[in-house]
């Protein structure tokens, strides 16, 4: 009958379709693969890297024999080429020591840190000369200031204060120190004292010896602009 044909027929027909789609399919995939290795092999040359071997399975590329000094190379100028999809490395090749990606895209990694710099110290004074200096140094980049007419530091004068008492903590037994107090304008010499006096005990208060910081002198000043309000202090020997 002619149905009982057409259906012996019908199995038959499917699997001729099959066959014919495979074939289709297998020669794209040849031909890809074929185009890709091609590729591979000019990015190769244009990087100068040779050695090795790549091969494709559709578009993933496996990368063996090349030597571990070129193996990064190789790996990042066949993940450039369009149309790859995973690139793999086998064999003795060593990888690379940054993470290799399969995106198309080379592998970044950020350059080392420099070590950080170190900025020398210079070496504590020792005797009345070097103490004096280094006071000088210090008083002229942060004098010890003080508020309009009180005994109050200025935030930079108790700061330009503590520098002093970190210089004068390990002063030697030899050297005193005399705190000389001024006043901006007029004789207020109490005021002068107290000025003198309050650096005194801030400086005892943070580590220098009672008998090396003292403060017996007064002065006045006839500075404008508040120059006069502030302290000096001299190095003495004993």
């Amino acid at each position: 009958m002619p149905g009982t044909r057409w259906s012996r027929l019908l199995p038959t027909a499917l699997l001729v379709t099959l066959a014919l789609t495979a074939i289709t399919v297998w020669s794209a995939s040849d031909d890809i693969e074929a185009e890709l290795a091609a590729r591979a092999k000019a990015a190769l040359a244009d990087v100068g890297v040779s050695g090795g071997q790549v091969s494709f399975s559709g578009r993933d590329a496996s990368l063996t024999g090349f030597p571990p000094d070129k193996a990064a190379q190789a790996i990042d100028a066949i993940q450039r080429i369009d149309g790859v999809r995973t690139v793999e490395i086998s064999g003795d090749t060593a990888p690379p020591a940054g993470p290799v990606t399969t995106s198309g895209e080379p592998s970044s990694q950020p350059p080392p840190s420099p070590p950080p710099s170190t900025t020398p110290t210079s070496a504590k004074p020792t005797d009345k000369a070097g103490f004096q200096a280094e006071i000088d140094r210090l008083l002229a980049a942060t004098p010890i200031t003080f508020e309009p007419d009180t005994t109050d530091l200025t935030p930079d004068g108790e700061r330009g204060a503590l520098e002093i008492a970190k210089l004068l903590t390990d002063a030697p037994r030899d050297l005193k120190f005399r705190i000389t107090g001024s006043v901006a304008t007029g004789s207020d010499r109490k005021l002068a004292l107290n000025r003198a006096l309050t650096v005194e005990r801030l400086l005892e208060r943070n580590g220098v010896k009672r008998d090396q910081a003292y403060s017996p002198q007064r002065k006045n000043s006839d500075g404008a602009s508040g120059e006069g309000r502030r302290v000096d202090i001299t190095a003495e020997q004993r």
